[in-house]
């Protein structure tokens, strides 16, 4: 099960500041996705977090995005788009 709040207030404060800045649509870059990751526990741990949306293949060209529950508590009533 995640823990969203605690996975936000685990983050740095310039990593929560550049996704509030990005909106609740935004594509996640490395940066993020490896910020999540060590904000919930460590490489690979931040997936319940995040959801790809589109096309799976090919690997590199995946986009991943904050699941809709996340958005939320980041974005209140904006959530995403």
């Amino acid at each position: 099960m995640v823990d969203v709040t605690g996975m936000l207030r685990s983050l740095r404060p310039e990593e929560l500041e550049t996704l509030r800045s990005r909106g609740p649509a935004q594509i996640l870059d490395e940066a993020l996705l490896r910020a999540i990751d060590t904000a919930a526990g460590g490489p690979g741990e931040g997936r319940g977090y995040y959801v790809v949306k589109g096309h799976l293949w090919p690997v590199e060209n995946r986009e991943y995005h904050l699941r809709e529950d996340v958005a939320e508590e980041l974005f209140g009533s904006e959530g995403p788009a």
